[in-house]
């Protein structure tokens, strides 16, 4: 099977509004067969702060700062957003770690994943 991500120190960085990120090899469906990508979602509740969801979103799900506010903001004013859609294995994996970074904060922010459709 065709290597799906690569590492992170091994792909070239790019510049977007002031935040530096790395370049990720996109996953396709055609890469990892359908059934194996999995949507990741946040869900908002009453204590974890926006400043929190947006470093989240940036430091473990690798989003330029602009597409890390908007999923705060989706996630506060509507409920939930989708944050990545990914194999089921990488899923958990960033689950657990955005998790257990919220709980070393006291923060009780929660996700949940699903079969991508």
């Amino acid at each position: 099977m065709k290597k799906l991500l690569q590492r992170a120190s091994m792909s070239p960085q790019v510049t977007i509004f002031g935040e530096t990120d790395t370049l990720e090899e996109q996953i396709t469906a055609e890469d990892v067969g359908q059934d194996d990508l999995w949507k990741v979602i946040a869900h908002d509740d009453p204590v974890t702060t926006m400043e929190f969801v947006v470093r989240i979103m940036v430091q473990i799900f690798k989003k330029p700062l602009i597409f890390a506010e908007a999923i705060m903001w989706q996630v506060h004013n509507e409920g939930l957003s989708v944050v990545d859609t990914l194999p089921k294995s990488e899923a958990e994996f960033r689950v657990r770690k955005a998790t257990a970074a919220a709980r070393l904060e006291g923060f009780p922010f929660h996700f949940t994943i699903e079969p991508a459709d």
